[in-house]
């Protein structure tokens, strides 16, 4: 393929790639809903919950026990005095592009594996502070004793109203462990508003162990009484977060790493903190401190590339952040026509024109694009089906995978991670020239398109 200079270097666009796409969080759906019933269920296997409109239900609205491969999108929870979405003992559970508001906890997943929660819309969790007695009061996540690979907590949006709401932790990892491989995943959400619990807070990792746990790219403002921690057990990383707080009377500390459970669940290791960035003024009004680091987490590694800046400021985040990606999305899920949005994970079969070994293998030229060089691996196929959607079909052990689409010009269109073995890329582009990289682990795959 040809390779010449460009404006915008399709290498440089994937190292850009966080900052690019901070407009991507949040749920899509526009379509309509259906009333519905609090569903519980046990020991059920593969089932798909979606465009349904839950409210006023006294108790979990959702329910899930020793369920496997269920997917859960497309709905609305509104007004529950529980949870949105309760798993225990679940495989392979997907939640995504769906809506919360004033339920106390959006999701709580204990004792389960391979949970993804990406792409949803949350607000007010915890119920009215007025009646909030409870100081470890609504989640956004609860992960609580999740295992295993491909767990993530992703791209969300929350909003909390202080009065509307009374939030504890908005993220929390407990006692939970990824693996080496496939740490579980804190990434590119926004989260707006939290307190005034005195022991809640932004996004905790670790707490009371765990390992092998990431939470980078996400972006808090005015998040409670700390942004972002590490409670405990090993492996645990904090990278790249944007922390703004102004001063309330609740608020405390901008980074907080410390070993809480160290007399009953052992020592820390293997701790990074790095290239965090923070304003966050603490009840007294002194912004420069915004970091604690107990001596029971040392050494910490990278802490010295953590900065204060003293011009971030609230509006790190737009000013409307619930209901974003809904505004941008071009049509409806299932409107009975292949379409952007329809299908975004549909099972094999649903439309395929899969090419088989040494078709479709010439990858037509975008002039004016520098490709970085690929190894492209086998095992991963990008291509067309009959209706001009692009598909990704991966083979082997899916090790966070994630798919980057660019226009013809290298710039980024598209970009999420993928939890299953075939996927339909959702918003069918305009007819022209397209790039698209899907990572899967150590191995990738780097392809040009034609869009007739």
């Amino acid at each position: 393929m040809k390779r010449i200079n460009y404006t915008i270097i399709l290498g440089l666009v994937f190292l850009c790639f966080p900052f690019l796409m901070s407009y991507g969080q949040g749920a899509r759906y526009t379509g309509e809903y259906k009333k519905s019933s609090a569903i519980q269920l046990v020991r059920e296997k593969n089932i798909v919950i979606e465009g349904l409109e839950f409210s006023g239900i006294d108790g979990d609205v959702i329910g899930l026990y020793s369920c496997e491969n269920v997917i859960i999108r497309n709905n609305k929870f509104s007004s529950s005095n529980k949870r949105g979405i309760y798993l225990y003992d679940c495989k392979n559970v997907t939640i995504i592009d769906n809506t919360f508001e004033n339920v106390h906890t959006a999701l709580t997943a204990g004792l389960s594996q391979t949970v993804k929660f990406e792409y949803n819309d949350v607000k007010n969790v915890g119920g009215l502070l007025a009646l909030a007695d409870d100081k470890n009061n609504g989640f956004i996540v609860l992960f609580d004793k999740v295992s295993g690979t491909g767990n993530s907590i992703s791209y969300n949006v929350s909003e909390n109203i202080y009065g509307e709401s009374s939030p504890g932790d908005l993220i929390n990892v407990n006692q939970s462990y990824g693996t080496p491989e496939s740490p579980i995943m804190v990434k590119g959400n926004w989260i707006r508003g939290g307190g005034p619990s005195l022991t809640g807070g932004g996004i905790l990792i670790g707490d009371i162990g765990g390992a092998y746990q990431i939470a980078e790219d996400n972006i808090l403002v005015n998040p409670g009484p700390y942004g972002i921690g590490i409670g405990g057990g090993h492996n645990m990383t904090l990278r790249n977060n944007k922390v703004y707080a102004k001063q309330q009377y609740f608020t405390n500390v901008g980074i907080s790493i410390v070993n809480w459970y160290e007399e009953y669940f052992g020592k820390s290791h293997t701790i990074t903190v790095e290239n965090n960035i923070l304003n966050f003024a603490n009840r007294d009004g002194v912004k420069g401190n915004s970091w604690w680091i107990a001596e029971n987490m040392q050494p910490v590694m990278g802490i010295e590339t953590n900065r204060y800046d003293p011009s971030l400021s609230a509006s790190i985040l737009p000013e409307r952040i619930l209901g974003r990606a809904r505004a941008g999305a071009p049509s409806n899920p299932g409107d009975g026509t292949p379409g952007p949005g329809e299908g975004s994970t549909p099972l094999p079969g649903d439309g395929d024109n899969e090419p088989g070994p040494g078709e479709d293998d010439k990858d037509p030229e975008i002039p004016g694009i520098e490709l970085p060089d690929i190894n492209n691996d086998p095992s991963i196929t990008i291509y067309l089906d009959r209706y001009n959607r692009v598909c990704v079909n991966i083979q082997g052990r899916l090790t966070s995978p994630n798919v980057i689409a660019a226009n013809g010009k290298g710039e980024i269109i598209y970009r999420a991670s993928l939890n299953r073995f075939h996927t339909v890329l959702p918003n069918r582009p305009s007819p022209g020239n397209y790039i698209v990289y899907v990572q899967n682990g150590n191995r990738e795959h780097l392809k040009t398109l034609y869009i007739p």
